[in-house]
């Protein structure tokens, strides 16, 4: 695939010209009681031309191997004029080698009430990496990384480093910025903008991007050529993240892999051979307890 050849060319240092994303965006106002439906309009072209239109990186892909993303914004209050509140759900996904299957890499959604945002209509949305600008742009700015970083995590080890630490710069440069999701003050959740930007550059969270690189590089694009040996690989990155929940049970991002990758795994290991099976839902009860049952299911099939 041609994606194969782009990523070849990051390792080598040889850039390609193109737009990186091919997001997505709805806004919905259901919510709000007004009669001014153009401005919500305008703000979702306004936010589908930004992200899909900026430069994030040298490393950018021909059309077609854009990275599939959506975001969707609920507003839940609106002053009438130029303030907005509400939430952010932001997802990606990426091909699988050899096949028309697409795997879901990010799927999030903040707490409502974290993303606040002022807007007029016709405004352009800018973005300087160097200095806080909007705080519109800089959570448009900081999920462009994030769904980057996760995309390039997949195909590389450690590839993502260099956008995760482009969020962290966001962060950092925004700690005045409206939203509580910026700071570690203020919040006794660990799953803000701060903490998950903070674990993302964090040594001790090296099993998250290993776990990421295997699990579809050498586990979910083997499948097609091996089944067997990808699903060991998927089985690997499920050890890297039990090694990861042994050293830090409460990390929001072993929930984030767990919430955009669950299904999946459920699926790929309904149909293995029961010992892999097995050893699938004993690590998958360990990570994920509340869900214990569905991988009881799976890992004790009638007749195997």
């Amino acid at each position: 695939m041609k994606r194969a050849l782009i990523f070849l060319f990051i390792l080598l240092g040889i850039n390609v010209y193109a737009q990186e994303l091919n997001c997505r965006v709805s806004v919905n106002y259901t919510k709000v009681k007004t009669t001014n439906v153009q401005i919500f309009q305008q703000l979702q072209k306004a936010i589908t031309d930004f992200m899909n239109t900026t430069r994030w990186t040298n490393y950018v892909f021909a059309p077609e191997e854009r990275i599939d993303c959506s975001i969707l914004i609920i507003i839940d209050k609106f002053n009438g004029t130029d303030y907005f509140e509400g939430s952010i759900q932001v997802s990606s996904t990426r091909p699988v080698y050899n096949s028309s299957y697409t795997s879901p890499v990010l799927d999030i959604k903040e707490k409502s009430g974290w993303l606040k945002f002022r807007y007029m209509e016709n405004q352009p949305i800018e973005f300087n990496e160097r200095s806080y600008t909007t705080e519109l742009a800089y959570t448009l700015a900081y999920y462009a990384y994030f769904i980057i970083g996760m995309d390039f995590d997949t195909f590389s080890e450690q590839g993502g480093a260099e956008f995760f630490q482009k969020m962290k710069t966001i962060v950092s440069n925004a700690q005045s910025g409206l939203s509580d999701a910026w700071r570690a003050s203020g919040t006794s959740r660990y799953d803000n903008r701060y903490y998950i930007t903070r674990d993302l550059n964090d040594d001790a969270f090296s099993p998250f991007h290993e776990a990421m690189y295997k699990y579809h590089r050498l586990g979910l694009d083997l499948m097609a050529k091996d089944i067997s040996a990808g699903r060991q690989g998927v089985l690997d990155a499920l050890k890297d993240m039990l090694v990861l929940y042994k050293r830090k049970p409460q990390s929001f991002l072993i929930r984030l892999f767990l919430d955009t990758k669950r299904d999946e795994i459920i699926n790929i290991f309904s149909e293995a051979p029961m010992p892999e099976a097995r050893q699938a839902a004993i690590i998958m009860k360990q990570i994920d307890p509340s869900n214990a049952n569905r991988y009881d299911k799976m890992g004790s099939r009638m007749g195997q």
